[in-house]
């Protein structure tokens, strides 16, 4: 006992000095390597940012704004053994517009020697551009359902419940309010307000409203727009006919065709 007790305070100061000298940095003792039960991988990565991908010019002189309302309905139907078990559906009211422009300096402008002047506007130079849809004005219209066996079947975990309608159903929109058919109807409100707008802007500039004409030469070319990938998707116009109303801001002149 009288031996062990020394021993034991030898030990003890052995552990404090090794244990001093480590902190200082002046021992080191690797010891054996124990197997790793875990790997912990850090990936730092920046998302990809915004990118302007391509500018070109453009020398538009936009005269007329035409508003839209397409009432639109999209349904997609789900099928097993042949059979359609659910049918989710989409309905909305997209509010939207397009402008009627005249592109570039393409208007010609003829000096008679009796005095008058004419104002001569292609009809292939004018075209209807940005076509879009006012997702704020049409999101309170905006109504997505899937039934009640939707609504059983979302809850199987190899049923994806991503209807993917409400994209496809804005798109459809404007696709609609850009479309041969619905600028057709609308040219014969914005071909009043052309000429109306360049005529006064040619009075403004002091020519005599007596000694001018304005007419457009021809019609414009009613391009459609691209086609859309339904993806399996019914999408149409809903049981109300589409009206393209041009704005009453250029002219003084209001008025709606239906397609």
């Amino acid at each position: 006992m009288k031996r062990l007790v020394p021993a034991l305070l030898a030990g003890g100061l052995l552990v404090l000095f090794g244990t001093l000298l480590g902190q200082i940095g002046l021992l080191s003792i690797s010891g054996p390597s124990l197997p790793r039960f875990t790997d912990v991988e850090v990936d730092v990565s920046l998302p990809e940012e915004a990118r302007i991908v391509a500018i070109e010019p453009i020398s538009l002189d936009c005269r007329a704004r035409v508003h839209a309302l397409v009432p639109v309905v999209g349904t997609r139907e789900h099928e097993a053994f042949g059979a359609v078990y659910r049918t989710d559906r989409v309905t909305l009211d997209a509010i939207g517009d397009v402008d009627t422009c005249v592109d570039g300096n393409s208007a010609r402008i003829e000096h008679h020697r009796d005095g008058t002047t004419e104002v001569i506007i292609p009809g292939e130079s004018i075209v209807f551009v940005r076509p879009r849809v006012d997702t704020v004005a049409t999101g309170d219209s905006l109504t997505v359902s899937r039934g009640l066996i939707g609504k059983l079947t979302d809850a199987f975990p190899w049923v994806d419940d991503n209807l993917g309608l409400t994209p496809l159903a804005y798109a459809y929109a404007q696709n609609v309010i850009g479309s041969s058919q619905c600028m057709q109807t609308a040219y014969t409100v914005t071909e009043r307000m052309l000429v109306d707008a360049y005529r006064q802007q040619f009075i403004e500039q002091g020519v005599d409203p007596a000694a001018l004409t304005v007419h457009i030469d021809g019609e414009p070319l009613f391009a459609e727009p691209a086609v859309l990938d339904m993806a399996g998707v019914d999408l149409r116009v809903g049981d109300g006919e589409v009206r393209c109303v041009a704005s009453d801001d250029l002219g003084g002149v209001s008025r709606s065709s239906d397609l």
